[in-house]
């Protein structure tokens, strides 16, 4: 028997994973949601306004890249508010904070 057999196994903390997957995220230039969902929405909820709309696909691209860039400064801010209130969950409460000093 090895030695490394008998220590015990050091435990991670709970953000360690967490963390890892930002920093991977974070450089990647793709985007996270996936395209066709996406355009699925954005062609539904154009519907809503005009029966016969259609996007080129540019148009498609830009819709998803500010919708996401929108999001990642959303979830930025409600993580800082979640760390200024001693937490490091994001709660419901965060992310309505922060939508609503972006919209100021």
């Amino acid at each position: 028997m090895s030695t490394q057999q008998n220590r015990p196994r050091r435990k991670r903390r709970a953000a360690t994973n967490a963390i890892r997957e930002i920093k991977k995220e974070q450089g990647r230039t793709k985007t996270i949601i996936p395209v066709a969902p996406f355009n699925r929405v954005t062609q539904e909820i154009a519907q809503e306004f005009r029966e016969d709309i259609r996007f080129k696909g540019e148009a498609h691209q830009a819709l998803h890249i500010a919708a996401e860039s929108h999001l990642v400064d959303l979830f930025q801010n409600a993580n800082k508010l979640a760390i200024h209130n001693g937490r490091e969950t994001v709660q419901r409460k965060d992310l309505r904070l922060a939508q609503d000093l972006m919209n100021e």
